[in-house]
């Protein structure tokens, strides 16, 4: 196979090395989105959650992409399952993600590691050689999961040193203990979720209840926009992952406790109403302990004892699965290392109740 060159160019006229090229639109069949994207406008993709992500594959020699964003957002893109680079955007552009390559069919994933607050992005086509030719994605993944959460969830800080603040470019979706289950389920995902929010407290709120708070957020297409309201008929997960009530306890005032396990209810049972009646796991931990702990333990009980609905589960991780020195990154949120570790924590759980097999290959 020939040696791949990558080059991540940002470009606004022309394209180096692509004398000829054919131009593929984003509303072409044979390219994948995953997670939840608006396509009211398909010649111009648009989407803002953590961890959205593309997949396609072509035969050609090499690849440009045209995107755009209404703020800075970065992104991870894998070749041929073999090499990762990372790649940001901020305005209308070209990015050249790869030439100098064989002439057999290649494969290309593109996942967005920030969270919506660093903006819209639109995809808007791709560019391959002349010759080249788009070409069905195999090997669709069976499995679906739906991870609901915050900042842990989001990838925060993963790539960050210990003690440093957090900035855009240290956040790394892709490294959150969500999509590492997910490929060691070798499962699609769609994730929800933004940093510091809870289940009815957000972080540094100065009330008991935030205006807003997580599941606010659940039906929406974007994370920063109301509306449009997402269609559930589109995807529907095997199973729903919450993590969720670091927020809601990290500084005074608490919220009370029977607030927060009617709004933490209130969330599951939307979930259910959409999805109708899979397994829900609950996490807690471990940038938290008492009394998120015990509150989102007690209220899974509930589900399970007085209503009935055994099909909820809490998972607990302790705070101490961490090591201070070696497992924290930005704002001492877990790096990669302490994600490895959550979702080694949390996999077998999952596994022995769905039945599922799994490989663990990044721990």
């Amino acid at each position: 196979m020939k040696r791949l060159i990558f080059a991540f160019i940002f470009l606004q006229i022309g394209l180096s090395g692509f004398t000829q090229s054919r131009f593929i639109p984003a509303s072409n069949e044979a390219i994948r989105y995953v997670g939840r994207f608006d396509f009211s406008n398909p010649q111009e993709v648009r989407y803002d959650w953590s961890g959205v992500y593309m997949q396609f594959s072509f035969r050609g020699t090499e690849c440009a992409v045209r995107m755009s964003d209404t703020g800075h957002n970065y992104y991870n893109v894998i070749v041929d399952d073999q090499s990762s680079r990372t790649f940001d955007v901020k305005s209308d552009t070209t990015i050249v993600l790869a030439s100098g390559l064989g002439t057999q069919i290649h494969r290309i994933q593109i996942y967005k590691r920030t969270e919506g607050n660093q903006g819209t992005g639109s995809f808007k086509g791709i560019l391959i050689s002349e010759k080249g030719e788009m070409i069905p994605w195999e090997k669709i993944p069976s499995r679906k999961i739906e991870f609901i959460g915050n900042s842990i969830t989001c990838g925060y800080g993963t790539e960050g040193a210990k003690g440093e603040r957090w900035k855009p470019s240290t956040e790394n979706n892709y490294q959150s203990y969500a999509p590492i289950m997910a490929r060691a389920f070798n499962a699609d995902y769609h994730i929800v979720a933004h940093s510091g929010m809870g289940a009815v407290r957000n972080y540094g709120d100065k009330e008991k209840v935030s205006s807003i708070a997580m599941p606010n957020l659940f039906k929406r297409v974007y994370d920063e926009k109301e509306l449009p309201v997402w269609d559930f008929k589109l995807w529907k997960p095997d199973v729903v992952v919450i993590n969720l009530g670091t927020n809601d306890f990290s500084t005074q005032p608490f919220p009370d406790k029977a607030v927060f396990k009617a709004a933490y209810e209130k969330l599951i049972n939307d979930v259910r109403k959409q999805y109708g009646d899979l397994p829900v796991f609950c996490i807690a931990g471990p940038m938290t302990d008492e009394p998120c702990y015990s509150y989102v333990k007690e209220m899974v009980e509930d589900f399970r004892s007085v209503d009935q609905k055994h099909d909820v589960y809490f998972v607990g991780i302790p705070t101490y699965l961490m090591n201070p020195e070696k497992d924290l990154g930005s704002d001492s949120h877990p790096n990669y290392s302490g994600q490895q570790k959550m979702a080694a924590h949390v996999l077998p759980v999952i596994a022995s109740v769905l039945e599922w097999d799994y490989q663990a290959v990044e721990f």
